[in-house]
């Protein structure tokens, strides 16, 4: 915004509170708001702080500020990038990264703007396909045979399928693991390895 065009903006501004207007006061405005555009949304958000009652408590005569027109403006555009985020609208051609970045943000100011419609994100319905269900459906879970170490890697390495310790519940208190679970600490985390209390009765089963 230069100085011109902030002297148009602060005379929309004295229409409503009958302020007088320099070029000291254009300056000023023009050096606040140098990043600003002067559009439509810079005179919406004199119009909407306006239109906007008072805070309660606040006293004095209510005059717009630089601040004011930037927040306003802001918050006018972003109601019409809506709460979520546009669905972007790829090209017929591909692209590059770079021509995705320069797209998406030529996209969004024109929504922003006002030029363009938002095109929302559709929510995703159903579940995963079959094959990806039964991939993902053991997964977290520990093997029933082999609660420390995965199938077959026991007799892979000369181990006995189930620990011994391992087929008597754990008689710890504050663990009290089923047969063929871990132990677990006070926490409630598994341990890698089982409670002396759990080996002994193991043994004395033996």
């Amino acid at each position: 915004m230069i100085d011109s065009e902030a002297a148009e903006l602060l005379t929309r501004a004295a229409a409503f509170d009958n302020r007088t207007i320099g070029e000291a006061d254009a300056t000023a405005w023009a050096a606040a708001l140098a990043d600003l555009p002067y559009d439509d949304d810079a005179l919406q958000a004199v119009a909407r702080y306006y239109s906007t009652p008072a805070a309660p408590g606040e006293t004095g005569r209510r005059w717009i500020e630089p601040h004011h027109v930037r927040t306003h403006r802001t918050a006018i555009r972003n109601e019409r990038l809506g709460t979520t985020i546009p669905a972007y609208k790829p090209p017929t051609e591909p692209e590059t990264g770079r021509d995705f970045t320069a797209r998406r943000r030529a996209q969004l100011t024109a929504i922003a703007d006002g030029r363009e419609t938002p095109l929302p994100i559709h929510a995703l319905t159903g579940g995963p396909h079959p094959s990806v269900a039964r991939a993902i459906a053991g997964i977290g879970e520990l093997p029933g045979d082999e609660p420390y170490m995965p199938n077959g890697f026991r007799e892979a390495i000369g181990l006995t399928t189930t620990p011994p310790e391992l087929r008597v519940p754990c008689p710890k208190d504050g663990c009290k693991a089923p047969a063929r679970q871990p132990c677990k600490t006070p926490h409630g985390r598994r341990r890698t390895t089982p409670h002396q209390a759990r080996t002994d009765a193991a043994g004395a089963a033996a």
